[in-house]
């Protein structure tokens, strides 16, 4: 026999105690549940009981939370980081997805994380303005080679705009900043889904591996013909790892 505090699994117990009495309680079943009922002899009994309706419980959720060292999988939105080039530099642009809004009032807020040695993150502190740009279905055609292409390798080795162009998603001004007022904003891709303008308030922030800007929205735009209340059509970091992409890790795979 298995004492309550020890000596089998739940399940175990379960099968072995049928439907007689155990202690003055006797366990009943219902649409694959089960429950003890009967008098209580002792003032032990009771709480036993509950340790034991606690431990089935359990069992039938798929257990307690445990201690982990895997990080969420959750899936995000995926966005590009379009920032200017210095000087004669040509501007580029990243795939980023640790990017999220943070207030509304008095003005609007974004955070986004920068990878450290990267071009786009020396360009955005530099500059300290961007343009995020939430991408679409468009932009996933074939086998993800513009995503590859954005995330997978460095302005300071590619020329991203004429690879760009090569696949058919030619650079071109933001919508709005055709004036030479505008000039210091850095282009963008076609068929965005959004484009966020962000400023960064303040300085970088170290946190390790990436440094995190706090930013303040200062023009969006979006598709024409959508509207505020529409569903965005916009591509996540689960689409990305369900067509063998990116990696469970949010890293770029090579393609097979």
């Amino acid at each position: 026999e298995h004492s309550w505090l020890g000596g089998g699994q739940p399940q175990q117990l379960t099968e072995r105690i049928g439907a007689r009495r155990i202690r003055g309680l006797r366990e009943t079943r219902s649409e694959g549940s089960c429950k003890f009922v009967g008098k209580m002899r002792s003032s032990l009994t009771k709480p036993l009981a509950a340790l034991v309706l606690f431990f089935f419980s359990q069992a039938r959720r798929g257990g307690a939370l445990q201690p982990t060292s895997t990080p969420p999988l959750i899936d995000v939105p995926v966005y590009s980081l379009s920032t200017r080039g210095e000087g004669s530099e040509p501007d580029t642009m990243n795939i980023l997805t640790y990017a999220t809004p943070v207030s509304v009032r008095p003005a609007r807020m974004w955070a986004v994380s920068l990878f450290r040695g990267t071009a786009s993150h020396a360009n955005f502190a530099r500059e300290r303005r961007g343009i995020l740009q939430l991408l679409g279905p468009d932009h996933l055609g074939g086998d993800g080679g513009l995503v590859r292409l954005l995330g997978g390798t460095s302005g300071g080795d590619v020329d991203k705009r004429a690879a760009c162009g090569e696949m058919g998603f030619p650079w071109r001004r933001p919508p709005g900043c055709e004036d030479e007022d505008d000039a210091d904003w850095p282009d963008v891709l076609p068929s965005c889904v959004y484009h966020l303008r962000l400023e960064l308030v303040g300085d970088l922030i170290d946190c390790g591996s990436h440094d995190v800007a706090l930013c303040e929205v200062k023009s969006m735009n979006s598709e024409e013909g959508s509207d505020a209340s529409d569903e965005l059509g916009y591509i996540s970091s689960r689409r990305l790892r369900k067509e063998g992409i990116i990696s469970e890790l949010g890293r770029i795979k090579e393609e097979p």
